[in-house]
């Protein structure tokens, strides 16, 4: 990549008419909210920005990249992306971090990817091939149940003749699949006919950038961020903003073939985020004791990993409570249940709650999975993050930015207690990390975004009032 991409100086657009103005009943503009449920994170964030935009009295849609599929094949594919994470985290770091530009070599060129990458797909494959099918007996998009088993046939990548079902045969059907999901996209864009494009995930974001750079759509496009760092994937020509999670990404976010704007933002997130409570009145709604060192252990929506990093904190003697939030883990609330019979006085369980600044702004310190939405959390909140597990990927860039700025680590099983120890103990050195958690979050990134999408808005509707005069 070369080159720099220019930021956007909101100052040099004209501004939007606001909910309230005589004009915005012809000028408001209908919004259409792209996300994957695959990771929980980009959907949290579309739901941020969906609520800053309700209150504007904008209109709003949400479209999952998922909804695209059959419901069982979708299934099967998340069980697929679950498997691939947790059990081969190697795999999944390689075929995230494939060298600039491999996606688009697999899916719009005619030669094949590097056989580093035909082992992961192989993998995939076969991960995909041994899951047992869902209960699920929707006719929706009901050609992809044939189209599956086709996709994911347990046969090696190794040969490059179409009959041998090989390297070529394979990717072939692989492109047909992204066109096909392309054409589903469009058809729903079309039928929805909104003035501005939301993607809060890169893949739908691609989707419609080849949708516009073949003339398909004039829509404008918002590409939103969710992690500390950037994938290569999310470079399209066809998206008109892009909004990054901190400033400091900004000058790192360059592309060689499109003059795209780019914004710090802030990771959109929940309207409870905008001005948290203070640490009295958050621990005082929760009922948690004000004198108390409380650490706040969080295993994001799928509670990966949160029973035993709990298990870990109590086997060893530290001075600090713990308040556990198991996301919708069933299997480890059971386990959670079972240590807080031991440990009464030492740990507190928390269902799932949608107030996760509460219980952010109670505690002293976070202990959780790094992902790009939690990350942002926990600095909107002035909080420092330990992890001590990471899955790579886009993990890895918001780790490596807690790490650079002092205000959380990578650790290890055997580190964690000792780490938060130190912080305890000395209440100066965890005042100033929280003092920088809470100068690096961002406290309002949902609005930013909101007021992007209707100056954008209002601009291509007026460009488009010209054109028609």
């Amino acid at each position: 990549m070369r080159g720099s991409m220019m930021r956007m100086d909101s100052s040099i657009l004209p501004r939007a008419p606001t909910a309230r103005s005589p004009h915005s009943a012809a000028a408001a503009p209908q919004v259409l909210l792209l996300t994957s449920g695959l990771g929980f994170g980009h959907v949290r964030a579309a739901q941020a920005i969906e609520a800053s935009l309700i209150q504007r009295s904008i209109p709003v849609r949400t479209l999952d990249l998922w909804s695209l599929m059959n419901p069982g094949v979708a299934a099967i594919c998340h069980h697929t992306y679950l498997r691939l994470v947790q059990e081969y985290p190697q795999l999944y770091e390689r075929l995230y971090h494939l060298d600039e530009h491999t996606w688009r070599q697999i899916l719009e060129n005619e030669e094949g990817p590097p056989a580093a990458v035909l082992e992961v797909l192989e993998l995939i494959a076969q991960i995909a091939a041994s899951a047992d099918p869902p209960a699920i007996s929707s006719l929706r998009y009901s050609s992809d149940r044939l189209l599956l088993p086709l996709l994911c046939m347990v046969l090696p990548y190794e040969s490059a003749s179409l009959a041998g079902n090989g390297v070529k045969a394979r990717l072939a059907l692989l492109k047909w699949t992204w066109l096909r999901l392309i054409k589903r996209i469009e058809g729903l864009i079309r039928s929805a006919g909104p003035n501005v494009i939301v993607c809060t995930q890169m893949i739908p974001s691609a989707m419609v950038s080849w949708l516009k750079s073949r003339r398909r759509l004039q829509t404008p496009v918002v590409g939103v961020l969710t992690d500390f760092g950037t994938h290569d994937f999310w470079i399209q020509p066809g998206v008109d903003r892009y909004c990054v999670a901190h400033q400091s990404l900004v000058e790192t976010f360059v592309s060689s073939d499109r003059q795209g704007d780019v914004v710090g933002t802030g990771v959109p997130l929940m309207p409870g985020f905008s001005v948290p409570l203070s640490q009295v009145e958050a621990r005082r709604q929760l009922g948690l004791p004000h004198q108390d060192a409380i650490v706040l252990v969080l295993g994001g929506g799928l509670g990966l990993n949160v029973d035993s990093i709990t298990a870990q904190l109590l086997a060893r003697p530290c001075r600090a409570r713990l308040l556990i939030v198991p996301g919708r883990n069933r299997a480890a609330e059971q386990n959670l249940a079972a240590l807080q019979e031991r440990y009464p006085d030492r740990m507190r369980v928390c269902s799932w709650t949608e107030r996760m600044d509460l219980h952010m702004r109670a505690a002293d310190i976070v202990v959780g999975k790094p992902g790009g939405i939690s990350v942002a959390e926990a600095l909107a909140c002035g909080r420092p993050l330990f992890a001590t597990r990471s899955l790579g990927g886009q993990e890895g860039f918001n780790v490596d930015f807690l790490e650079r700025h002092g205000v959380g680590a990578l650790v290890s099983d055997d580190e964690l207690v000792h780490r938060i120890q130190a912080l305890v103990d000395q209440p100066e050195q965890l005042a100033e990390a929280q003092r920088r958690a809470w100068a690096l979050g961002s406290r309002n990134g949902a609005a930013r975004i909101a007021e992007l999408v209707l100056d954008l808005s209002w601009v291509h509707q007026s460009r488009l009032s010209m054109s028609r005069h």
